[in-house]
């Protein structure tokens, strides 16, 4: 096979394995922050962060305060400012532990988030206690190379690079938290304060507070 076609197809092709493996607790290796940090006030259940290169991480919750019991449903989208195409390259300069479900490896888009215990911000970050919001999950082999994200003027629509030719669509995620998990088992989130922190991999991170009664 030439080199050239080669080159292509390695950079296309998505490989699925067969082989189930145990995920444990979702990892990304935090870099060096080359972005910014935004924090939300009390009672508000929305707050963005610029971004590497024009883009903005937008983050909101459904609620501020809820009952024990119910969801707390986190939204996200990663928004290109810019009135023009955006290509931004792809970084994993990620200065958080984040993720959007069990299997962090079927997600494309470039953000996550993780739920800490009581009130945490950029300082005191790395002390804080990561409440376990996934199960354990048998998550299949899957790897997608991913070299950047062309943004459409002014949107969250991109297409993922190398593209195969399909239409952009939007880079936005949702996590619903309800429950605490402990290996095999499950309790609905106990009462008390909680963080949101979300991150992008370009080094942007936001905190965003909700309390369980």
């Amino acid at each position: 096979m030439a080199p050239a076609v080669l080159a292509f197809v390695v950079a296309t092709i998505m490989v699925v394995s067969a082989v189930a493996v145990l995920s444990t607790k979702l990892v990304l290796t935090p870099g060096t922050t080359t972005s910014s940090t935004t924090l939300s006030s009390p009672g508000e259940k929305s707050v963005s962060v610029a971004s590497m290169q024009g883009l903005e991480l937008q983050v909101s919750l459904n609620a501020t305060e809820i009952a024990s019991g119910n969801t707390v449903q986190i939204y996200l989208s990663e928004f290109n400012t810019l009135q023009s195409v955006n290509n931004v390259s792809a970084s994993q300069d990620w200065a958080a532990q984040v993720a959007l479900g069990p299997c962090r490896n079927i997600y494309d888009q470039p953000f996550g988030i993780a739920v800490y215990n009581g009130t945490v911000d950029e300082q005191n970050l790395s002390q804080g206690r990561q409440v376990d919001i996934f199960p354990l999950t048998a998550c299949p082999m899957y790897i997608r190379l991913v070299t950047g994200y062309e943004f459409q003027p002014g949107s969250d629509l991109a297409l993922i690079l190398p593209s195969s030719g399909v239409a952009p669509s939007p880079l936005t995620g949702s996590v619903g938290v309800s429950l605490v998990f402990k290996g095999e088992q499950s309790q609905p989130l106990p009462a008390g304060s909680y963080t949101v922190v979300a991150a992008d991999e370009w080094g942007a991170l936001a905190f965003i507070y909700f309390q369980v009664k």
